[in-house]
């Protein structure tokens, strides 16, 4: 099988010579020989160098969730090898945060492959949870009592199968005063969290908290990085909720969670104004290990270039010029023809200002073609031959004889 690999003849050293100067030299410099041999071995062992090789390796998490797999997992369709002896240490980072850790997938062969996973960072520790095998991912969230937690994955000589994938991240309580009387908090541009009470261990029964998250201005964003709560119809037992507002109203809530992980609702919201509320309550008997959400203020978008009335007409130039900036930085003329195709279309489609519907046109007030002018006493100059009156109506100019009877009084029964 090795011939199959390497043709020998194409090699320009002694192949054991050659492994013997990549296991002693510490030079950068690896020869052609060096190379093809290290590529070699590293095929050959596959993860024998790695966390399988007796070794553990050490994941670092964060309050974010993280994933890592058996060797070979490859999304559910790989296979593991036999005889390994894998080791995972999961450090928080912090001696005040835990680890939670969930099996999201797991098919492990029974007959002699299992899982362990042990409390601080040695196989010696407490165990967690011994010889998981078989299949599934129910009821496996695992929560360390300190900084550390270790997986552990053994396989024997035969039946191999899929393996698994697990996700991890650091945990702390922090409720603050939530759940002994509402408690407001400023978001700032950078990250804060705000969990259930006890996070990670399970949440206090006959809980009832309350936190207003609110800015001077700008708006809130929350995000549900993990929920894991009893889960009941129309959230009846226990639930967290989130209000848009700094107050409670059911016309303003956007959401209400009550799931379990890996099934609980995930996702970000934005508030319409400057403030949320999130409640959450848990009744006297059934509890899970709650929540984690992170929130952040996010500043109001400011339009770069708001539309005025001085801006009406100079706002094609300015597309225009705009196109043409692109069309000469890219070299793409039909940038240019597309940005003035839109703002020619744009001003010919622009709606006019509203005006009554009873007014087709709008007048000058003084001036205009058929608009007489007056003279220096108020008389009305009857060089013009008519004129529109304000109802709409076209007046005959006034006459010497017509003038000379309204003067008098008699007009006829009516107004000219």
């Amino acid at each position: 099988m090795v011939d199959d690999l390497i043709d020998w003849k194409k090699l320009d050293c002694d192949f054991w010579m050659c492994a013997i100067r990549s296991q002693m030299s510490f030079s950068l410099n690896y020869s052609k020989c060096e190379i093809i041999v290290g590529l070699f071995l590293l095929n050959l062992f596959g993860y024998v160098f790695s966390q399988c090789s007796g070794s553990p390796q050490t994941l670092t998490a964060g309050q974010s969730i993280q994933y890592f797999t058996s060797p070979d997992y490859n999304n559910g369709a790989g296979t593991y090898s036999s005889n390994l002896d894998c080791q995972w240490i999961i450090d928080s980072n912090d001696a005040s945060y835990k680890v939670i850790l969930y099996l999201k997938n797991y098919n492990v062969a029974c007959s002699g492959d299992n899982i362990n996973i042990y409390d601080g960072n040695t196989v010696s520790g407490t165990a967690l949870k011994s010889n998981i095998c078989g299949s599934g991912a129910s009821d496996k969230i695992v929560t360390s009592t300190g900084q550390y937690m270790t997986l552990k994955f053994t396989s024997d000589a035969v039946n191999q199968s899929v393996g698994f994938e697990a996700a991890y991240f650091s945990a702390t309580d922090l409720s603050g005063t939530g759940c002994t009387s509402e408690q407001t908090m400023t978001p700032t541009t950078s990250p804060q969290y705000v969990t259930s009470p006890s996070f990670p261990s399970l949440y206090d029964v006959s809980s009832n908290c309350r936190w207003v998250l609110t800015v001077p201005a700008g708006r809130v964003q929350v995000e549900i990085i993990y929920s894991d709560i009893e889960t009941s119809a129309n959230c009846a037992f226990d639930s967290l909720e989130i209000y848009d507002g700094d107050y409670v109203c059911e016309n303003t809530k956007i959401a209400a969670v009550c799931s379990r992980y890996p099934s609980g609702i995930t996702g970000t919201y934005l508030s319409n104004g400057t403030s949320f509320l999130l409640k959450f309550k848990s009744d006297g008997s059934v509890s899970f290990t709650g929540y984690l959400i992170k929130f952040i203020q996010v500043e109001e978008a400011v339009s770069s270039n708001p539309l005025t009335s001085s801006d009406e007409n100079g706002g094609n130039f300015d597309q225009l010029m705009l196109g043409i900036g692109i069309g000469c930085a890219c070299g793409a003329t039909a940038t240019l023809i597309l940005v003035f195709i839109v703002s020619f279309f744009k001003s010919k489609c622009r709606s006019p200002k509203i005006a009554s519907p009873r007014v087709k046109t709008v007048e000058p007030m003084n001036g205009g073609p058929h608009m007489r002018t007056p003279s220096v006493n108020g008389s009305v100059d009857s060089s013009d031959s008519i004129s529109h009156s304000r109802n709409g109506f076209i007046r005959r100019p006034l006459t010497t004889s017509r003038r000379s009877s309204m003067i008098d009084g008699k007009s006829n029964g009516f107004l000219p």
